[in-house]
């Protein structure tokens, strides 16, 4: 027998219901309907709907029953695709509840509110309706449906609460694993600005060094070009040597060399006369 449903997660829904033919003689339907759908076993599917209140019915099909099924919707393919299709319509907002028959007053109370229901799902605009029939727990049938939601509702709890507490682990090891990092990356970006301190005062220092000393001059330049030295300029005074090891004659100018005292001048006329 096919297994189409051995690992089947249970569905959760919340919808309203409605009256097939609404009239004002109908009570309200107030009370929400909870929706869950599970597997029995791993070729039969089972559907509980209930108010928690007044009405709970339930649907159950096997594998033969869900062949009829597709059939009546007229969707082609395996059963298995017609699975997948039925289990996306039952999860989309397209669902109803609708409920039929109802009874004002009867001496049994199977006979009394509504005595028909069906659920109406399609997964869009324009897709294949299918109708599921429901049939009404009453008494015993339908506290033991309501008792297996609940259990089944709190075992998915679980489930879901353990997978987000392990996120919630994984994430906070993330969390201190990226706190780590930064704190290393840190560290080693203190150390890069240390050590490029260092290196800019060194450089600093060696450059106001270089600028204290006189700058030398290269011997070549000296021979590079002539210097002009201009009459007059400082340049032109040449330092006087006070220690001459030679002394040069100088010219005396006539009007102060020094006369020979008692030098007696002959006129050359008296020189002939005589």
């Amino acid at each position: 027998m096919s297994k189409v449903f051995e690992d089947f997660e249970p569905i959760f829904g919340k919808l309203n219901a409605e009256w097939e033919n609404p009239s004002s003689s109908l009570p309200s339907l107030d009370l929400p309907f909870l929706l869950h759908i599970h597997a029995v076993n791993s070729s039969t599917l089972r559907i509980h709907l209930t108010d928690f209140h007044s009405y709970t019915w339930e649907s159950t099909k096997s594998v033969p029953q869900l062949e009829d099924l597709r059939d009546d919707v007229g969707i082609g393919g395996s059963l298995s695709e017609f699975v997948d299709y039925l289990v996306a319509s039952l999860k989309s907002d397209n669902v109803k509840l609708v409920l039929g028959g109802f009874m004002a007053s009867s001496r049994s109370e199977a006979d009394r509110g509504a005595t028909v229901a069906k659920l109406i799902a399609h997964k869009s605009q324009g897709m294949p309706l299918v109708t599921i029939s429901l049939v009404r727990l009453m008494k015993s049938s339908d506290n033991d449906a309501m008792a297996s939601l609940c259990l089944e509702l709190y075992e998915a709890f679980k489930r879901k609460n353990k997978v987000v507490v392990q996120e919630q682990e994984r994430s906070y090891q993330l969390t201190r694993r990226l706190s780590a990092e930064k704190e290393k990356n840190s560290s080693i970006q203190n150390q890069l600005d240390v050590a490029l301190f260092s290196k800019n005062k060194k450089l600093r220092e060696s450059t106001e060094s270089d600028k204290a000393l006189p700058m030398a001059i290269p011997i070549s330049n000296f021979n590079a070009s002539p210097v002009t030295v201009a009459l007059g300029s400082p340049l032109n005074k040449l330092p006087e040597d006070r220690n001459p090891s030679k002394v040069n004659q100088r010219v005396v100018p006539a009007h102060r060399r020094a006369k020979n005292r008692g030098a007696i001048l002959i006129d050359s006329d008296d020189e002939n006369g005589n």
